[in-house]
């Protein structure tokens, strides 16, 4: 029974530790290779900016499409 409850516990938390919440503004610090997304009003309706933090201050910024996949259940776009 206890090892019923464990797989559960954890499938649980596997998934929600896979989902991407959206961010209003850009971090200060990204670590390398750290991806987030920010609704900041730079992208066109129903696209989202997703950020890549790169080598030391660098970043990658591109407009994505919002894909219900990777955003968390109850964050606002």
């Amino acid at each position: 029974m206890r090892t019923i409850v464990l797989c559960v516990g954890f499938l649980t938390l596997a998934g929600s530790a896979s989902a991407q919440t959206i961010l209003s503004r850009e971090p200060h610090t990204l670590n390398p290779f750290a991806v987030v997304y920010v609704q900041g009003g730079n992208c066109s309706a129903g696209k989202v900016m997703k950020v890549t933090g790169m080598d030391r201050r660098l970043r990658k910024r591109t407009c994505v499409t919002l894909d219900t996949a990777s955003v968390a259940p109850g964050s606002k776009p």
